[in-house]
């Protein structure tokens, strides 16, 4: 879980399968585009913003406490970490632990499909 760090509080955020999905819903696009959008995302502000939501609402269900922020809080909570400009900033480091959370749930996925047999060839002898 990534921990945002505001003047007051700290927000949590998780990233995973639901929060990729709620993202995808939220920018009305197919699974096949998040990864292109993720390579932009620095410079997309409503992407920042819907994946810092994602992220918001995935802790929430994991953490078993009700939604009580909304978009416009986290427009706030990236004017109070220095903006999406920020180049050493708290953004970026959500940036990479999402990018880090989705390469490994993505190297888990390859490893286990590689170790699966290939039925077609299942009782088949090649010379």
């Amino acid at each position: 879980m990534f921990e945002l760090k505001l003047n007051n509080k700290a927000v949590q955020l998780k990233w995973g399968t639901w929060a990729m999905r709620e993202f995808c819903t939220l920018k009305g696009v197919g699974f096949d585009q998040y990864f292109e959008i993720l390579a932009k995302s620095q410079t997309d502000l409503d992407v920042i913003i819907k994946l810092v939501y994602a992220g918001y609402k995935s802790a929430c269900i994991a953490n078993k406490v009700e939604e009580e922020y909304t978009e416009s809080d986290v427009c706030d909570w990236i004017d109070e970490v220095g903006s999406i400009f920020n180049s050493e900033g708290q953004l970026l480091e959500y940036i990479k632990y999402i990018v880090s959370t989705t390469t490994n749930n993505a190297q888990i996925k390859a490893s286990v499909e590689k170790k699966k047999p290939n039925k077609a060839n299942l009782g088949r002898h090649t010379s």
